[in-house]
């Protein structure tokens, strides 16, 4: 009994100590910056609202403003990183005012305009810039990026970017601005080309009104297509060098219907002449999907100068898929009576030129061989 005593007293102080310690440690409250974001501001409400550059969109996962219980308290900003690490960062009263201002003023502009249409070049006069949302970026010196917009002024705009951290960019030095879908800013990177085509075949999406592409097939081969407007579209195919190809020559118009946001139907021809014959097929085509990922199917007839239309039709079955920034696996085949015939491969794409390689299949061979090249230069309008 009197070892228990003992060990009691001489422990008494040191718990006092203790008690006393942490009674002088004042309670903590969450304070609300605005009822906008509530009590805890999470990774996709500092995206929209431009919040805490000073921390970066991948290490960031959440914060919270506190306040001690007693009179005249700073205010802190509590942040918890990704990595598990917890962050404290001192607030003035004014700097949580302008806080509150801004999230609200930011508020004020998305319900004004709430969702513009994606790849619209936000750049262009009237159209409003909206932080919080994604953009892709592209700069007078080639250098292309995705980033959310955090703020704008009057000679430059700040993007939080997932590589780069925080980046300013002059307004001089800004050649595009385009909008990303959710979609889109969840993969990182913008559509390349609107989907129209598979290596040769047509798909029912149509080039954008003032889209259009140069495109050298096999060497020998140049053709151009051009969007009319958003649902017709012209293009041509011609030796590339003139009196060398007995006159051959290709015209390809099509136009296109979107049902729905990812399901396009479409009708067209490819004419033909070639050593004093005309030729080609008439087609319609429906394709479901992105510009990135789609399944197409068509139904095309052949018909030919003096002996009119096939009584049978060509089926073709194709589709695209993007794997990645710049590579996409494409496959075109098509389906007669007698038998099919097909090409698969790949494409490597940019923000303006681009290249395919395809490699040709079907019942009548007896392997797989490499068949179609081409490479691809993007002008005008292309977001």
């Amino acid at each position: 009994m009197h070892q228990i005593l003992r060990a009691f007293f001489c422990s008494l102080p040191l718990a006092l100590i203790r008690f006393s310690a942490l009674a002088q440690t004042p309670a903590e409250r969450v304070i609300v910056v605005s009822p906008v974001v509530g009590e805890v501001i999470d990774g996709a409400e500092k995206a929209r609202f431009g919040l805490f550059p000073y921390y970066s969109a991948d290490s960031f996962q959440d914060a919270r403003f506190l306040r001690a219980l007693v009179p005249d308290s700073a205010i802190t900003l509590r942040t918890r990183l990704r990595d598990g690490r917890q962050v404290a960062r001192a607030f003035t009263l004014a700097e949580f005012q302008a806080t509150r201002d801004l999230i609200e003023r930011r508020q004020r502009e998305l319900d004004a305009n709430p969702q513009p249409a994606a790849g619209t070049n936000a750049s262009s006069p009237g159209t409003p810039e909206l932080p919080g949302r994604s953009y892709s970026i592209e700069l007078r010196s080639g250098t292309t990026f995705t980033g959310v917009l955090q703020t704008t002024a009057p000679d430059a705009l700040e993007f939080m970017t997932k590589d780069l951290g925080l980046v300013t960019v002059q307004r001089s030095n800004l050649k595009r601005l385009s909008l990303l879908t959710a979609e889109q800013a969840a993969k990182g990177y913008t559509d390349a080309g609107n989907g129209t085509r598979l290596f040769f075949a047509p798909t029912a999406r149509n080039l954008r009104q003032g889209e259009g592409y140069l495109q050298d097939i096999l060497v020998y081969l140049v053709g151009v297509n051009y969007g009319v407007s958003d649902n017709i579209s012209v293009g041509a195919l011609v030796p590339l060098v003139p009196g060398l190809g007995a006159n051959v020559f290709a015209i390809t118009p099509k136009v296109s219907v979107p049902v729905s946001e990812k399901f396009h139907v479409g009708a067209g021809a490819l004419y033909a002449r070639a050593f004093g014959y005309g030729g080609g097929i008439a087609y319609g085509v429906g394709t479901y999907g992105t510009a990135d990922d789609n399944a197409t199917l068509g139904l095309g007839y052949g018909f030919a100068d003096g002996f009119g239309v096939s009584s049978s039709p060509v089926v073709l079955v194709g589709g695209a898929k993007r794997i990645s920034r710049s590579f996409s696996l494409l496959n075109e085949t098509y389906i007669v009576s007698s038998g099919f015939l097909g090409l698969v491969g790949g494409r490597l794409q940019g923000e303006r030129y681009g290249g395919s390689l395809g490699f040709v299949y079907g019942s009548y061979l007896d392997g797989i061989y490499p068949a179609y090249l081409e490479l691809t230069y993007r002008f005008g309008k292309h977001k």
